[in-house]
């Protein structure tokens, strides 16, 4: 019998003996009276519960209690929050709970063509066992997934994630026709369970010319367009609903620069026909190169997706656009030193630029921190080993707090220097899902320990900080005057504020 095996039939004694248990706990409920509990305003702007009269208090017991037990929705809902992931990411990952808890709606995960069709055979013998296993998170979960086809097999090209130059590319766009089939939901061909998959992306990074010895797509931008010509058309023969992502370029850190990416390589894919065989475009950002494009004081993502659309009209083009890697680790690693509060703050500044950018999902590298090869710890949990189960960093709880106060924001205004009377301070006003106005606000850089006052209109307001937590209340007459304004101290952690007309 396989370790699987093994596994879910122990899953499922388990269960049973839980149902026995179940039937058998002993709950007792008492009263005891309680004076009204003063509550602070929910994070979310929704409705607070009203203050009890009594205290209710329920004793459960039970022997025993079974780990890593959540489900999520199945309702492929969509939002700006997505997580990296790779491989399995079920409901028996150690993983799954916090990727259920933390309101992501998108998930990355890459698939290998080398896994899929190790062998150039005829008749054609696809394996599909690795991808059901990456794809089974859309059909247990009801998340949304980006799926990267990455990984050439040998007998198809001299590159592991560069040009196909040793058969005809049409045996890639069989590969991958048969594969959207697989996973386009509509019960004929499917995959056990019909998963959807309706987000594909080519290659990853593929602007890099030499990057971890191997030659990536970066000095072939024709042969990239090209290949975008030959599976567009196949993508969306297999499936209507499906959308092409360009490959995330990385776009930062160019050769020029003794870095491995190619300046040019989005020109060339433009120039020679690329821009009609994608329906999204998709790149990579990274606080550390924000001083590239112009940013002082924050991420960068707000002016690096401004050049990325300049780039795009220069040939015409306006195309949707996706991030699917941005983050930050929390660890000192090499010459970036980082802490796990730092990494939490830039989860709030990521995503409220993101949103202030009209970036359609930002992908969040990674759920879990990567491998011991990797130096950096950009995870919002720890990663799991045989004996631990993955702990969740204060990075997972501003991803949370994001998911609830960002969720179904409308971005109204970045507020100018002269608004805020601070060339340093940050601000990003929106309509939130209840239609309050909110604000997202710091001081930057990231680092520093001073404050400024923030003057904004309104009534009051109440002021979280990056992890929901409730802070103070501010009134307009609190600063001495009765003006339609309230005033508020601001730092480099980043805070939400909600106003009351």
């Amino acid at each position: 019998m396989s370790h699987m095996a093994h596994r879910r039939k122990f899953t499922l004694t388990l269960r049973k003996v839980m149902a026995l248990l179940l039937v058998g706990a002993i709950s007792m409920t008492s009263m005891a009276p309680g004076a009204a509990v003063a509550q602070a305003p929910a994070p979310d702007g929704g409705q607070d519960d009203a203050a009890p009269t009594a205290q209710t208090t329920t004793f459960t017991f039970l022997p025993l209690t079974i780990k890593n037990r959540c489900s999520a929705a199945l309702n492929y809902a969509k939002n700006h929050f997505g997580v990296q992931a790779y491989g399995y990411l079920g409901p028996l990952s150690p993983y799954y709970c916090a990727l259920v808890d933390s309101g992501a709606a998108w998930v990355r995960n890459e698939i290998a063509w080398e896994s899929i069709e190790p062998q150039d055979v005829s008749p054609v013998g696809y394996n599909w066992t690795a991808a059901d296993s990456a794809i089974e998170t859309a059909t247990r979960g009801g998340f949304n997934l980006i799926i990267t086809i990455n990984r050439n097999p040998e007998w198809a090209s001299s590159y592991l994630q560069g040009p196909i130059d040793k058969v005809p590319l049409t045996q890639f766009v069989s590969f991958v026709s048969a594969m959207v089939e697989r996973y386009d939901g509509d019960g004929a061909n499917d995959a056990p369970g019909s998963p959807k998959v309706e987000y594909w992306e080519f290659y990853n990074e593929p602007d890099a010319g030499f990057l971890h010895n191997d030659h990536r797509w970066g000095h072939y931008g024709q042969e990239y367009a090209q290949m975008l010509a030959a599976v567009y058309p196949a993508v969306k023969s297999a499936n209507p609903n499906a959308k092409v992502l360009i490959g995330g370029i990385a776009y930062d850190w160019f050769e020029d620069q003794n870095g491995p990416f190619v300046r040019e390589f989005i020109d060339d894919v433009l120039d020679n026909g690329g821009g009609q065989f994608f329906d999204i475009m998709n790149f990579h950002q990274y606080p550390p190169f924000a001083a590239n494009w112009g940013s002082a004081n924050g991420p960068g993502l707000v002016e690096k997706t401004q050049a990325i659309r300049a780039k795009l009209a220069e040939y015409g083009l306006e195309k949707p656009i996706m991030i699917t890697e941005s983050g930050m680790h929390s660890n000192d690693a090499a010459t970036s030193p980082m802490t796990p509060e730092l990494q939490a703050r830039y989860v709030t500044m990521l995503f409220s630029q993101a949103i202030a950018a009209n970036v359609e999902t930002l992908i969040w590298f990674m759920l879990y921190d990567p491998g011991e090869v990797y130096p950096y710890r950009n995870g919002l949990v720890t990663s799991a080993s045989a004996n631990t189960q993955p702990e969740r960093k204060p990075s997972f709880s501003a991803y949370r707090t994001a998911v609830a106060m960002l969720d179904g924001a409308t971005f109204q205004q970045a507020l100018s220097a002269a608004e805020t009377n601070n060339a340093d301070l940050i601000a990003y006003r929106f309509s939130d899902k209840n239609a309050q106005t909110l604000y997202v606000a710091w001081l930057g850089p990231i680092t520093r320990t001073d404050t400024a006052n923030l003057s904004l209109p309104g009534a009051a307001a109440t002021v979280y900080d990056i992890y929901g937590v409730y802070k103070h209340t501010v009134a307009d007459t609190d600063d001495g005057q009765s003006d339609g304004r309230i005033t508020l101290t601001v730092g480099a952690q980043p805070s939400y504020i909600r106003i009351h007309q």
